[in-house]
C-alpha cells in the first residue's frame, strides 16, 4: 500500500466518530473540496475520550451559529497521532488560513508550521507549561490560546493590616503562593494591599480594586476579628465587597490555627479550588450540555464550543489583512471592547466589517495572538 494510501485510513475512521457528532455537511476530504478552515484530532488509542469532549462542546457550538440562521462553513477534519507535528501532506490545500490544533499541541511546531503556510492556529486546550513558552516563541502572532492559563486558577488579592500581627506572614505567603504557580493580584507597586481600616479613604481604594479586578479570592492578613476582618466582612455580608458578594469572594486567613475559632459563619468559602478559571457564559452552556448530553461540561468541551463558533465568524465575510499585507485570521477580534456581544449579533457587526469581542464560556474572550485569555476561577476550603 503506497503511503498517501496508507494515510487514508485514520481519516476514514475518523469520519465514523465525527459523522454521529457533528453532521457529515462539515466532514470534507481533502482534495475533493479546498476549505479554508481545518480541525486536527488526535486519534491516538488514548485519546477517545478527549476527543468526545471536544466534539460534543463543537457540536453545540456549531448548533449556536445554525439557531441564527447561519450555514455552518465548510471544515476540513483530519485526524493525528498525539504529539506529533503538523503534517503538510495531510493539509494540502493553499487556501487553508485558519487551523484548530488538537489539544495540548507542539507549539513550536505549529508555530513554524503556520509561519510556512500563512496561517493562523487556534490553541482550544493549552493549559500546561508549553503556555510559558509563547513570550518567547517566534511565530507567537500566529498561535491564539482559547482557554487560560492554569495560573488563572490560583490568583488572590492580599491585604493586611499593617498593625496585626498576622501582616509579619503575608510576604512568606505571596513567594510560598506564586511559587505554587499562583497569581497575586496588585494595583500597587508592592504585591500586599496594605489597608489601615481606620483610614477611610485607604478602605475604599481597597473595596474599589476589589470590585474591579473580580478577584475570586482575598487573603486576609488580620486576625479573624480584627478590626480590617470586621470591616471587610460587614461590607461583603451586605453585598458590597468583591464581585460576588456575599457569596464571594472566599477568603483565606493569614492566622494562627487556635485563632480561627473566632471567625463567624460566612457564607463564601475559604479556600481550595472548585472550578478552573472559565468565562462569564459558562453557566447557560453547562445548562445546554446538560440537557444535551446528561453530564456536566470539561473545560475542554467548553473550548470545542468557542472554537466552532470562531471558525463560523472568520469564514462569515472576508478576511482582515494583517500590517505585513498578509492574512490576519483573527484581526476582526478586539480584545479591548468593554463590552461581549452574542452569537447573532457578531455575525451583523462582522459583516459590517466592524471588531469584536465575542462571548465565550471557557475564557473572558480576550483573545490575543500569542497570550492565553484570562477567566474567573473559584476556590473554597477543601473538606
Amino acid at each position: 500500500m503506497s503511503k498517501p494510501e496508507w494515510r487514508r485510513w485514520p481519516w476514514l475512521s475518523w469520519c465514523v466518530v465525527a459523522a454521529t457528532l457533528i453532521g457529515c455537511q462539515s466532514i470534507v476530504a481533502s482534495g475533493v473540496s479546498r476549505p479554508r478552515l481545518a480541525v486536527l484530532l488526535p486519534m491516538g488509542h488514548r485519546d477517545a475520550e478527549l476527543r468526545h469532549n471536544f466534539l460534543q462542546g463543537f457540536r453545540l457550538g456549531q448548533a449556536s451559529v445554525e439557531a441564527c440562521g447561519e450555514p455552518f462553513p465548510q471544515v476540513a477534519w483530519h485526524g493525528t497521532n498525539s504529539g506529533d507535528a503538523p503534517d503538510p501532506q495531510l493539509m494540502p490545500s493553499t487556501e487553508l488560513k485558519l487551523l484548530v490544533a488538537p489539544p495540548s499541541g507542539d507549539l513550536r511546531a505549529f508555530a513554524a508550521f503556520a509561519d510556512e503556510r500563512d496561517l493562523t492556529v487556534l490553541l482550544p486546550y493549552q493549559r500546561g507549561q508549553s503556555l510559558d513558552t509563547l513570550r518567547g516563541l517566534e511565530g507567537r502572532e500566529r498561535l491564539w490560546p482559547l482557554v487560560p492559563s492554569r495560573q488563572e486558577d490560583l490568583k488572590a488579592m492580599v491585604v493586611e493590616d499593617p498593625s496585626a500581627l498576622e501582616s509579619t506572614s503575608s510576604k512568606a505567603f505571596v513567594e510560598l503562593f506564586k511559587a505554587a504557580g499562583g497569581i497575586v493580584e496588585s494595583y500597587e507597586a508592592q504585591p500586599v494591599q496594605r489597608v489601615d481600616p481606620s483610614n477611610n479613604g485607604r478602605l475604599q481604594r481597597f473595596k474599589d480594586d476589589m470590585a474591579w479586578s473580580w478577584v475570586p479570592t482575598v487573603v486576609v492578613a488580620d486576625a479573624p476579628n480584627g478590626p480590617l476582618s470586621r470591616e471587610l466582612r460587614a461590607e461583603q455580608q451586605q453585598g458590597r465587597f468583591g464581585g460576588g458578594a456575599p457569596q464571594a469572594p472566599n477568603w483565606i486567613w493569614l492566622t494562627e490555627a487556635e485563632d480561627l475559632q473566632d471567625a463567624p459563619a460566612v457564607p463564601w468559602q475559604q479556600l481550595g479550588l472548585q472550578h478552573p478559571a472559565r468565562g462569564a457564559a459558562w453557566a447557560e452552556f453547562q445548562q445546554d450540555f446538560q440537557q444535551s448530553t446528561g453530564k456536566a461540561p470539561s473545560l475542554l468541551a467548553g473550548a470545542g464550543f468557542d472554537a466552532a463558533r470562531l471558525l463560523a465568524l472568520a469564514d462569515a465575510a472576508p478576511l482582515p489583512l494583517s500590517a505585513d499585507g498578509g492574512i490576519d485570521a483573527m484581526g476582526w477580534l478586539d480584545p479591548d471592547q468593554k463590552e461581549v456581544v452574542p452569537i447573532c449579533q457578531a455575525f451583523d457587526q462582522r459583516r459590517r466589517g466592524e471588531r469584536l469581542r465575542l462571548k465565550a464560556v471557557a475564557s473572558d474572550s480576550r483573545f490575543r495572538a500569542g497570550l492565553a485569555p484570562s477567566g474567573q476561577a473559584m476556590a473554597g476550603l477543601i473538606e
